[in-house]
């Protein structure tokens, strides 16, 4: 009985550091996201029209490649 309690009692202690790590990570994350998030905000406007530009070029180069096969 004592053997089972001690058992239990490690089983809990790792999912409980399982649980932390998993909560780091996902913070880690989280000020990464907000950090990308923040310096997309700092772009100019030229800079977002340009880019947005660029992706439809690529979009409608992709469509006339993949139409003409």
């Amino acid at each position: 009985m004592k053997s089972d309690l001690q058992d239990v009692l490690i089983t809990v202690a790792r999912i409980d550091e399982r649980i932390v790590t998993i909560f780091n990570r996902q913070e880690l994350i989280e000020e990464r996201v907000n950090s990308m998030d923040d310096k997309i905000q700092q772009m100019s406007p030229s800079v977002k029209f340009g880019e947005r530009v660029f992706w439809i070029v690529i979009a409608v180069v992709a469509t006339v490649i993949g139409r003409m096969y």
